[in-house]
């Protein structure tokens, strides 16, 4: 008899982290039961070379490790480990995954963009119980920023719920790393930044219909409404619902965020902003004019992101055959 996981971990290789997701399941859903960030900057110098760098490596088999043993100590049933944008990109991504295989006995699946779209997608919908009409999914990462549209999905069919997708080639780590030559920027270097995002948002924006719902899901996103919920907040984007910013909140920490150093960043949430308060700024910058360019009000933050997208994915794979 054909059993699916109960219990199941699922692991995220981004361009900047690597995120660990336990969850077990719970009727059509999930339960989140543990959460876990590591910072791998897996796509340090992706952009300029080509290929994943030594350095980089063995953090990230140092990670997967550590990321490994927390799954096996909840004991799972299933593990999933997915590449995104780095691994895609990279000439090397071969000899990476072959020697995670060797080292750790994990085998790598390198996500395409359509599938990674589809499963981020259904991820930030499912912190929502009350979406009805088209939805716009923005996940601002280290390496690109997607935006996906679609009808809420109905579950279980999640990929048939988009309708249109984009990747921009403006992440918050390449663009820091391309525009930013200190923090606070020059005025020049901010001008810079904003005409490059609007560039991308004019060459391929996907067709959204009219007055979609905004969901901001993934790192930036979740980061920023932590700090604007303050140090003190208990949001929790384990078992926290969604929460909301609006289009002046983000205005307002843009602006605020261009005048402060990278420690100054840092100290606004340490927790929120670990591994990412050198790329935050331009992350926020990267949600402002995102906001502009749809006219949008408010952006609901949804703090489910890809781990839980493949989490879903392994549920519709294997339904429970009685």
């Amino acid at each position: 008899m054909h059993h699916a996981p109960v219990r199941l971990a699922t692991i995220d290789l981004g361009t900047n982290t690597a995120q660990l997701l336990v969850a077990e399941r719970d009727g059509a859903g999930l339960r989140r039961l543990h959460a876990a960030e590591r910072f791998v900057r897996l796509g340090e110098g992706v952009d300029a070379r080509g290929r994943i760098g030594d350095a980089a490596q063995s953090r990230l088999l140092d990670t997967l490790r550590k990321h490994v043993r927390a799954a096996r100590e909840h004991e799972v049933e299933a593990l999933s480990v997915a590449g995104t944008s780095a691994l895609r990109d990279a000439a090397n991504r071969d000899e990476v995954c072959a020697a995670v295989h060797d080292q750790l006995g994990v085998s790598v699946e390198i996500l395409s963009g359509a599938e990674e779209a589809a499963w981020s997608f259904a991820a930030a919908c499912a912190a929502f119980d009350d979406l009805s009409g088209p939805c716009l999914v923005v996940d601002i990462g280290g390496g690109s920023t997607e935006l996906v549209t679609g009808a809420d999905p109905a579950r279980p069919s999640y990929p048939d719920a988009i309708t249109d997708r984009a990747s921009l080639d403006v992440g918050c780590v390449h663009l820091t790393e391309r525009c930013f030559a200190a923090q606070p920027p020059s005025s020049t270097a901010v001008d810079m930044t904003e005409r490059t995002i609007d560039e991308a948002l004019r060459s391929h924006t996907p067709d959204v219909g009219t007055s979609p719902a905004l969901i901001g899901t993934a790192g930036t996103a979740t980061a920023l409404a932590r700090v604007h919920a303050g140090p003190d907040s208990t949001w929790d984007a384990l078992h926290g619902g969604g929460s909301l910013l609006s289009r002046d909140d983000v205005r307002h920490w843009r602006d605020r965020l261009l005048q402060l150093s990278v420690d100054e960043i840092l100290a606004l949430h340490p927790e929120a902003l670990e591994g990412r308060a050198d790329v935050f700024t331009v992350g926020v910058l990267l949600l402002d004019r995102i906001m502009d360019h749809y006219d949008q009000d408010t952006c609901r933050v949804s703090p489910y992101e890809l781990r839980h997208g493949l989490a879903l994915r392994v549920l519709v794979q294997n339904p429970d055959v009685e």
